[in-house]
């Protein structure tokens, strides 16, 4: 009985996430690994930024579901966190800025601010 326990209490208490759904983003899409010079994360991270207002206040585990493990991740003071999402291939194309999608959480977990950068 014990051995059923654990992977119920695991599906349980991953079900309690759901992931965030923003109109005219493409997950898919997202998903794909940046390839030479393509733009169509920067397209998406605009859609973000245009329906920021359904992803402030959501948690990392939901901003994961939905966008990913993030390229990069910084803890701030005050145990605020970054994530950090290349948006741009780099040195690969002729463009001049490297841009990446940041979502700052705060020290309940909770999405603050969602912001390209370059």
């Amino acid at each position: 009985m014990k051995k059923l326990a654990i992977p119920f209490l695991a599906i349980l208490l991953s079900s309690c996430y759901s992931t965030p759904n923003i109109p005219g983003f493409d997950q898919e899409v997202w998903m794909v690994p940046i390839t030479y010079c393509d733009q169509s994360k920067l397209e998406l991270a605009k859609v973000l930024i245009d329906n920021k207002d359904q992803l402030l206040g959501e948690g990392q585990t939901q901003i994961k579901q939905l966008l990913g493990m993030p390229s990069e991740q910084e803890l701030y003071r005050r145990t605020e966190k970054f994530f950090y999402y290349n948006l741009t291939p780099g040195d690969t194309c002729d463009i001049q800025t490297i841009r990446r999608l940041s979502i700052r959480f705060d020290a309940l977990d909770r999405a603050k601010e969602i912001m390209i950068i370059e």
